[in-house]
């Protein structure tokens, strides 16, 4: 009895001693808003390059290529001042409805490598992509817990506008112009809304969370911020 005692009172102790010396995190700062904006701008001029020098070997129909001509061409005609404003932008919408249809496979490889670009590579890279990284910020958990490729899938959709092309390569497919032209322009609207209330929510609330980060519970914090493990030592 006098032994379980005494191996009891070392636990207590050792147990002890494990509180005392805890892992101490200093808490996250978060990344200012021009870090966040800079950082989303970044990803789109690189994602829009990698995209076009990925899609230059995606073969294209002759139909496509004339429809990209006439496109040429009526733009031509509106600088030199022989299109007017309304013919120039009727014809544009008729031109770039027509080429939508026949460019779906761009479209669908575009989609793939946005969901590459945003969901994968910062799955595996601490929760930053190329601009984050250059800015210094990543995106993690509010909790603290594992970021997952699912919070990351959901966070683009919202934010990064993969599910407003998703929905437009299939209105196009199986809409007729009219339809598609103008519900394709009401989704365009709903996600410039969305993109403009989480700006605001950024830039004026607390938690600088924006809408994708309040349905996904993540937030944008400073990624090289000290989170060393600090020993706490108690006095004697």
């Amino acid at each position: 009895m006098k032994k379980k005692n005494v191996y009891d009172k070392i636990k207590d102790e050792e147990k002890k001693m494990q509180e005392e010396n805890k892992v101490k995190k200093s808490p996250d700062i978060k990344a200012m808003f021009s870090q966040r904006v800079l950082a989303f701008l970044i990803d789109l001029v690189l994602l829009s390059i990698i995209c076009s020098l990925i899609t230059m070997f995606v073969p294209v129909n002759d139909t496509a290529t004339k429809l990209y001509e006439e496109q040429n061409r009526v733009l031509e005609g509106y600088v030199d001042g022989s299109v007017s404003m309304e013919e120039y932008v009727n014809q544009m919408v008729d031109l770039g409805y027509d080429i939508s249809r026949q460019t779906v496979i761009v479209s669908i490889v575009t989609i793939v490598i946005s969901l590459l670009y945003y969901v994968v590579y910062p799955c595996y890279n601490n929760g930053q992509t190329l601009g984050k990284k250059l800015m210094k910020i990543k995106i993690k958990k509010t909790n603290d817990t594992e970021l997952s490729m699912n919070d990351l899938l959901i966070r683009s959709m919202i934010n990064n506008s993969i599910l407003v092309n998703i929905i437009n390569v299939i209105l196009v497919l199986f809409l007729s112009k009219n339809l598609y032209l103008s519900t394709s322009s009401l989704v365009s609207f709903i996600q410039y809304l969305v993109l403009i209330i989480s700006l605001i929510m950024i830039a004026f609330t607390k938690n600088a969370q924006g809408l994708h980060d309040k349905v996904c519970k993540t937030e944008v914090v400073v990624a090289d911020t000290v989170k060393e493990d600090v020993l706490c030592t108690s006095e004697n």
